[in-house]
């Protein structure tokens, strides 16, 4: 029989097993076992570290000159889409659900592209080329501003200026055609239009917020203002509101150049102007913004 030096035997001289030893081994490996799984656990920790993702989302600032707060400022904009339009300036609180066919288009037109307008070959009676967009073309357009499918009805004419140009002109005016669901356009010079001295409203976006559910909320202070010629000088107004009955500031007898060489800046009056808020949405399945609804207060 073999043994090992320390070995003890019983009373027929069977090698004795030391169950002692054996106990203090299986716990020896137990602990070993809980060591070296605290420190897989410790060390993946550290290399993978905490996502963040289980952290609480918070509302924060975001710069003015982020890509998408100045991309969605435009959107609304009045001032930066040709003609204008001063809806969100005239109405206390304006919903996505809330705008009529021809506010419809005209916000949904600044997503236009020129090759979306096709030429085809036909003239009109003075030799304007016509230009053919389908209707479900342009209604493809509707979720980029409304988010959803608000339901749209063509209106029968439609004149919107774009921001890019087809052969040198961009004011295009739109007919709409029920038996072939197309619009049909042609492009016009602009009018010339005399000069401004007093603008209608002066606007600044003053902040951009990320809301914790991905809501952005742009911030955006806006005057009133008027000019009136009396005999050869002008008086001009400022107001607080759309309704012109809160006077912030008037200016009576100035001069031509004058009210030239003093335009007005909206940066002298933002603590009593009027704030404009604009709500965007997100998107849930393609993570796009879309307008959601505004507010004005006084």
């Amino acid at each position: 029989m073999d043994f090992k030096i320390g070995d003890d035997f019983d009373e027929n001289g069977n090698v004795k097993e030391h169950k002692v030893n054996k106990k203090i081994a299986i716990a020896m490996v137990a602990i070993i076992a809980i060591v070296i799984g605290l420190v897989v656990f410790f060390v993946s920790n550290a290399i993978f570290g905490d996502s963040g993702d289980d952290e609480t989302p918070v509302d924060t600032q975001v710069e003015l000159s982020d890509e998408n707060v100045q991309i969605l400022y435009k959107y609304v904009a009045y001032k930066d889409n040709g003609y204008g339009n001063d809806k969100f300036l005239k109405e206390t609180a304006t919903h996505n659900n809330e705008f009529t066919d021809e506010e419809k288009m005209y916000y949904i037109l600044q997503f236009l592209q020129p090759s979306d307008l096709q030429f085809e070959g036909n003239v009109n009676d003075k030799k304007q080329k016509v230009y053919v967009l389908s209707i479900s073309k342009l209604k493809s357009y509707l979720p980029r501003f409304f988010g959803n499918d608000p339901g749209f009805t063509p209106p029968a004419k439609m004149t919107y200026k774009f921001g890019f140009k087809i052969n040198d002109l961009s004011v295009a005016e739109f007919t709409f055609s029920e038996d072939e669901q197309i619009y049909n356009v042609v492009f016009n010079k602009e009018e010339s239009k005399k000069e401004e001295l007093v603008k209608p409203f002066y606007t600044k976006l003053t902040s951009a917020l990320k809301k914790a559910d991905g809501t952005l909320i742009l911030t955006e202070k806006v005057i009133y203002a008027t000019s009136e010629k009396a005999d050869d000088t002008y008086n001009v107004k400022i107001f607080k509101d759309y309704g012109h009955t809160t006077t912030i500031m008037e200016n009576r007898g100035l001069t031509e150049e004058q009210v030239k060489t003093n335009p007005i800046s909206i940066d002298n009056y933002l603590e009593k102007a009027a704030t404009v808020t604009y709500t965007f949405g997100v998107n849930k399945i393609n993570r796009n913004y879309y307008f959601d609804s505004s507010t004005i207060t006084y």
